[in-house]
């Protein structure tokens, strides 16, 4: 399928993780990712999905700066930096089909844990949130999956269920402007990638206004009630799809 045929199909599919992103503070990816490769392989959709997820978190910022717990996300966010270059390596080394493959395994791995109400001990210890920072890091540039394992380190915390939403907005934005350079400087971002970023910046951003809207008129009383469910089926979608290809 040729570039110029699958506009009808990419536009959708960022309006929908639009809205999930602006209603849960995580999820673009998660969503984005899956379907995509549908469409793409991972080294052409991951740049254009982590320059969206950027850029459509400029909306959520100002709200998230007054509820997030602001010392979870400087270790969190220290780590992301420390975990990036691993998941760049993977993204340049490892066959499409395979990191598709284990772009599902992992978001379901976690949408499992968080089922059977997993809960990490000591995660209020610096030591847990770095931890989870690096994976997150790695998983951001190397499958562009750091929302499901931070949504899995959050729904462990003690935070509420805004400060769980704010935070994770802000992780966001620092750990994906650090990934997206990397992506520069791996020679994974050229004209066709800017090309596709630009063109669905504005259907990702009505959606994240929708998304956003949604939150402030009646947020959830749990992030988990909203998450588990989507985390299953993106990752049940995705694995059908990579192993009957």
């Amino acid at each position: 399928m040729s570039l110029d045929s699958i506009w009808i199909f990419l536009v959708p599919i960022v309006v929908i993780a639009g809205v999930v992103r602006g209603y849960a503070g995580f999820g673009f990816a998660a969503v984005a990712v899956v379907c995509m490769n549908f469409l793409l392989d991972p080294q052409q959709s991951i740049p254009v999905i982590v320059g969206l997820d950027l850029l459509c978190s400029a909306p959520l910022l100002r709200q998230a700066v007054d509820q997030a717990d602001m010392p979870t996300f400087k270790l969190l966010t220290l780590g992301s930096i420390l975990g990036i270059p691993v998941g760049l390596a993977l993204l340049l080394v490892v066959p499409s089909e395979m990191l598709k493959l284990g772009i599902c395994v992992l978001i379901l791995v976690f949408a499992l844990l968080l089922a059977f109400d997993v809960r990490f001990r000591g995660t209020e210890t610096a030591r847990t949130k770095l931890g989870f920072g690096i994976f997150a890091g790695a998983g951001t540039s190397g499958s562009s999956v750091g929302g499901p394992i931070i949504v899995c380190y959050m729904l462990s915390s003690q935070l509420s269920s805004s400060a769980q939403r704010a935070t994770m907005i802000m992780f966001f934005v620092v750990s994906e402007m650090i990934a997206l350079v990397a992506l520069f400087s791996g020679g994974l971002v050229d004209f066709e990638v800017v090309k596709m970023t630009l063109i669905l910046l504005v259907p990702t951003l009505i959606g994240v206004r929708v998304g956003q809207a949604l939150f402030n008129r009646k947020p959830p009383a749990s992030l988990k009630q909203f998450a588990l469910p989507l985390m299953f089926m993106i990752a049940v979608l995705g694995i059908s799809a990579t192993a009957g290809s």
